[in-house]
């Protein structure tokens, strides 16, 4: 009894302090001032007045969508605890895979692997902003876990009602998570007593409701455009093993940040090799999982190597490894002599703390609503806001000055702000003729080092339609804010 409370303190201690680290690593760049204009996307439901307009906005995440209107209707700065709950997330996921790797390998292997998983680039990424991925990557963990627990017969008639109750939840805050989710039904049905499987007709149901939506979902990503590049080409053999071999690489990218030599693509499939020599369900769920993401990938349904889309399946790939790596061990050293393994964490750890850190795309937007807060609804001068950065804008001039995006009838929204126009990407401006009535135009856009993107464009058609640049201010994260007068 001694010994079991001491070895149980010593995993809630690692646990604890492995959780600890991830949240320092991500000190410098959690909560920022201002989040950048693809996480400000995601706080638009809050300009609603109805709920059901959120929840409909949500495309793939409506239930997230609802969520952050609720902390609105709550809040005045819904961003901090819609982040909180993504983190909040994110730690509940690190805690289930340190115990679900203890039971499936051992605890140095736990240690090993929970490493890998909050050191993963991707992962810290996106705890910082404010995208549903967190409740991905938790499911994935999450059916893992229920997963070994009925692997050895431990899943209780309580244990089946809270699968029927979370699913749909989880479902609802992002429609990807029907894939770990209905892997789990699957294994479950296959090997489960009838008297529980009615358990999981809620689920079942609830994608029926929501097939349209799911379908929709899919047909976007599936047409063409930015995932275009992320499946893998089935044109041709040649074009099929090279884009195999190069969306492989760039997916391994997303969990290990400074493992950039292409061999490990080769390592990775070599754990498939040995998947034969471990018998458990949760070493073949992953292996399953994986095998799905490249046949989807192969049709156009699910995109690999984007990063963030790569999340859902991180927990599959460390499984995976640590699955050969016990394997080829076990070849040469005993159980009790796997101790080495928490110095190679160490290392492994502080190696990547020390030489890496996290990407968060910085846009402060508010310096330059300062410069502006006299420009606001002023017949004098004319605000041109570059697409992209829209979003940032409204959302924190609204904040700031109460002037932004206000609900109007049949779930839509518009600004308050009458000497706004908004520059669509590589469109000239349709409303040139208002903006020719102005004697001034300031210009607020992002310019990338070495680019020349929507910022220029807009820029040309002031300069093209009799406007002169008089002065051009650049601020941190690449934001710029260009004066022009009229000649």
């Amino acid at each position: 009894m001694v010994i079991s409370n001491k070895l149980n303190n010593k995993k809630y201690i690692t646990s604890f302090t492995l959780v600890l680290v991830f949240l320092l690593n991500l000190r410098e760049s959690i909560f920022p001032a201002n989040y950048q204009q693809d996480d400000i996307v995601e706080l638009e439901p809050g300009y609603f007045d109805s709920f059901i307009c959120a929840f409909g906005w949500g495309d793939q995440h409506p239930l997230f969508s609802g969520i952050v209107w609720i902390f609105s209707k709550l809040f005045s700065s819904p961003e901090y605890i819609t982040s909180l709950l993504i983190i909040t997330f994110g730690v509940m996921a690190i805690v289930l895979f340190f115990n679900l790797l203890d039971r499936v390998f051992n605890y140095y292997f736990a240690v090993l692997g929970t490493v890998i998983f909050i050191t993963s680039p991707i992962f810290n990424t996106y705890t910082i902003g404010l995208k549903q991925y967190n409740f991905e990557l938790f499911t994935s963990v999450l059916c893992l876990c229920l997963l070994e627990k009925f692997s050895h017969k431990e899943l209780s008639k309580k244990d089946y009602r809270l699968i029927a109750s979370v699913s749909p939840v989880l479902f609802l805050l992002s429609f990807v998570n029907i894939l770990p989710l209905l892997l789990l039904f699957i294994f479950i049905i296959n090997k489960s007593n009838t008297k529980n499987l009615y358990y999981l007709s809620l689920p079942a149901a609830l994608v029926f409701i929501f097939q349209e939506e799911i379908l929709e979902k899919i047909e976007r990503v599936s047409e063409g455009g930015y995932w275009d590049r992320h499946f893998i080409n089935t044109n041709s053999f040649t074009e099929y093993l090279y884009s195999f071999y190069s969306l492989n690489h760039a997916f391994l990218k997303s969990f290990f940040p400074f493992i950039h030599h292409s061999a490990i693509v080769f390592l990775f499939f070599f754990t498939f090799i040995l998947l034969i020599k471990k018998n458990n369900l949760t070493t073949l769920y992953s292996f399953i999982a994986i095998f799905l993401l490249y046949i989807l990938s192969s049709v156009g349904l699910y995109p690999i190597g984007g990063g963030r889309t790569d999340l859902l399946f991180s927990p599959f790939v460390i499984i995976l490894l640590l699955n050969a790596l016990e394997f080829l061990l076990s070849k040469f050293i005993n159980l009790s002599d796997y101790k080495f393994l928490l110095y190679f964490s160490s290392i492994y750890l502080i190696l990547v703390l020390t030489t890496t850190t996290t990407f968060y795309k910085n846009e402060p937007i508010n310096p330059i609503l300062s410069e502006l807060e006299e420009s606001y609804n002023n017949a004098n001068i004319a605000l041109l806001i570059t697409e992209e950065q829209s979003h940032s804008f409204l959302y924190y001039s609204k904040k700031l000055y109460g002037l932004g995006n206000y609900s109007t009838q049949n779930c839509s929204y518009e600004n308050n702000i009458e000497n706004l126009f908004i520059a669509q990407q590589f469109e000239k401006i349709e409303t040139i003729s208002e903006v020719k009535k102005y004697p001034e135009a300031a210009l607020v856009g992002i310019e990338l080092p070495n680019t020349i993107g929507k910022l220029r464009i807009v820029a040309e058609q002031l300069l093209n339609e009799g406007y002169f640049l008089i002065e051009e201010k650049t601020y941190p994260g690449s934001l710029k804010l260009l004066y022009f007068k009229k000649g």
